[in-house]
């Protein structure tokens, strides 16, 4: 019997760093508290077909668009006058500028080493702040991927 060879994953680390040029800041703040993760990967292309009038003559043809990868969302509690990631998140949609989001798995191979990292320029198409529930706010965002991720496998 074969066993999978995905990764056993304990913990997850989210940081935000702002982006200037598109250059990322080396200064890196932890997105705060993450209530919900959704979708790492979520990739997919648009579908056209064609189906001829005389469809016993010719067959349906299927054509594929370019490949699109869907955004992060996230929810986060939230401090209005807080200096986390999520502040940062917020900043970004108020000025229509890219941030870097950057994700860690927790699956390091070794006790000091890294988990598989995934570093992505985003920017911030929406941000909701809902009202307090249980003594605290939460903020729900997301955000839409510029390019291809960095990615660094675990170590």
């Amino acid at each position: 019997m074969a066993e999978t060879k995905s990764p056993d994953v304990s913990g997850i680390k989210v940081s935000v760093a702002t982006v200037t040029n598109g250059t990322p800041s080396t200064t890196i703040v932890p997105i705060g508290h993450l209530d919900s993760l959704g979708a790492l990967k979520d990739k997919s292309r648009n579908v056209q077909r064609y189906t001829p009038l005389n469809n016993t003559q010719f067959d349906e043809i299927v054509g594929m668009g370019p490949l699109v990868n869907a955004g992060f969302s996230m929810s986060v509690l939230y401090d209005p006058e807080g200096t986390e990631g999520i502040n940062i998140i917020e900043t970004a949609i108020d000025n229509n500028s890219q941030v870097q989001i950057i994700i860690e798995l927790g699956n390091a191979k070794t006790g000091p080493g890294k988990g598989t990292t995934y570093k992505q320029i985003t920017k911030v198409s929406k941000l909701t702040v809902n009202g307090e529930k249980d003594g605290k706010f939460k903020a729900e965002f997301s955000a839409e991927k510029i390019g291809s991720p960095a990615i660094t496998p675990a170590s």
